[in-house]
């Protein structure tokens, strides 16, 4: 597992978590946590830091030799301005997003990986497992210790996650390009299990996303 954490300005985020424009925002998720709202993410306008995007890759040993059973996740996530851990995490997974194979190479394929539509919830996030294609999200109240919460532990009827915008935000230099990226928005709504007790239950709702997947 990579793990890759950027850093860059921010100006304090605002704690309302509906009364916004994505367009203000390089990136963020927001909803509602037990009701009360959160807005984790960075201004355009930013001067300080607030919350940086990390970006976390899994890949198995076997994804080169079972490409019917191995598997590649993204998982974009938001970390709080390292002089204050205090504050929550927060991200999302991709699961199987990527199957490898000699024909489809992940640079190649990764901008239409995540297109616009409706996502059925993983029940694990074990890349060499599972049907593709499915969809993890979780949380930490204080981003350097537990209890952790995700969606893997329990049921999640009622629960959505659908992408409502898919660009491709690749660099260049001079017509070559050097970096893969997507940015997605969408909505969710998510039941979040303790990691260590499952009736230990946190609900995220009227939740909004603008993340950057990437490449690296």
């Amino acid at each position: 597992m990579g793990l890759l954490i950027f850093a860059c300005s921010s100006n304090d985020s605002p704690s309302d978590s509906s009364n916004f424009d994505s367009a203000d925002y390089i990136y963020f998720m927001s909803g509602k946590i037990n009701g009360e709202p959160f807005l984790f993410g960075q201004r355009v306008d930013a001067t300080t830091l607030d919350y940086s995007p990390g970006l976390s890759n899994t890949l198995p040993a076997v994804c080169a030799y079972y490409p019917d059973t191995g598997g590649y996740n993204y998982h974009p996530f938001l970390y709080p301005n390292l002089d204050d851990e205090n504050r929550p995490s927060i991200g999302m997974e991709f699961v199987r997003f990527h199957l490898c194979s000699d024909e489809a190479y992940q640079s190649e394929t990764f901008n239409d990986k995540f297109p616009i539509g409706e996502y059925d919830f993983a029940s694990s996030n074990e890349p060499s497992n599972g049907p593709t294609g499915k969809v993890g999200v979780n949380y930490n109240p204080i981003a350097t210790q537990g209890p952790f919460y995700d969606t893997y532990g329990g049921d999640q009827t009622g629960s959505y996650f659908s992408i409502i915008s898919s660009i491709p935000a690749n660099s260049y230099i001079l017509e070559v390009q050097v970096g893969t990226a997507q940015i997605i928005e969408g909505n969710f709504a998510v039941k979040l299990y303790n990691t260590e007790d499952s009736s230990d239950v946190i609900t995220i709702t009227d939740g909004r996303f603008k993340m950057i997947p990437s490449l690296q």
